[in-house]
């Protein structure tokens, strides 16, 4: 799991939300019954952009940074286990903790929404390896998933007024729950900060249907 430097403000623009600082959660490999964020608030804000299966019965969110080398790491089975269940809803809540390079990745892959690039902006900027990122790599990963830089900014900066309520939002709910890291994944009422195994969280989605 990587840790963030602490940042009040992000080169988008953003301050915290209202719940920065209640750490209401203390992280722990499995947190079971979490107070934090409300349950629908956190699954199915309609801003959010949905991966996987929208219709789908669970809910994995994931927090994430794009310049996170775990993140990406990991995002090839993460993706595999959603199509295998294919009734699983994947939310991928951006949480941009590392500097300009990850304020440029949001914006890009939140502009592709309204391109219809979204998954495969997703996708190829999850592809890029285990090293630190630049603009350039974010710029060559958008290319690589049909669309230029300057459109997908563009459109992010059409719908700026929502884009940046909806991170601002990812990252109070990020300090309510307590997170100091990416990636971090919430289940139901599971949460599990840092590096989970696909077994894991299946475990946890299979738990999350039985109710």
């Amino acid at each position: 799991m990587i840790t963030p430097n602490r940042r009040d403000t992000l080169s988008l623009g953003l301050t915290l939300g209202a719940g920065a600082g209640l750490l209401l959660v203390s992280p722990a490999k499995a947190k079971t019954g979490a107070s934090g964020p409300d349950p629908r608030d956190l699954t199915h804000d309609p801003d959010q952009p949905v991966l996987g299966n929208p219709d789908g019965d669970v809910t994995l969110v994931e927090f994430f940074d794009y310049q996170c080398p775990y993140c990406r790491q990991s995002h090839p089975a993460t993706m595999d286990f959603v199509a295998a269940d294919g009734n699983l809803r994947l939310v991928l809540r951006d949480w941009p903790i590392f500097g300009p390079v990850s304020d440029r990745a949001v914006m890009v892959a939140l502009g592709a929404v309204a391109l219809g690039k979204y998954p495969q902006t997703v996708d190829a900027m999850m592809a890029l390896g285990g090293r630190r990122l630049s603009d350039a790599d974010i710029d060559g990963a958008a290319a690589a998933a049909g669309l230029t830089p300057e459109a997908a900014l563009r459109s992010f900066q059409n719908d700026y007024d929502k884009w940046t309520a909806l991170v601002g939002r990812n990252m109070g709910m990020a300090q309510m729950l307590g997170l100091n890291g990416t990636p971090s994944y919430v289940v139901g009422r599971d949460l599990f900060p840092g590096v989970t195994p696909i077994p894991v969280l299946k475990r946890a989605v299979e738990a999350a249907r039985k109710g």
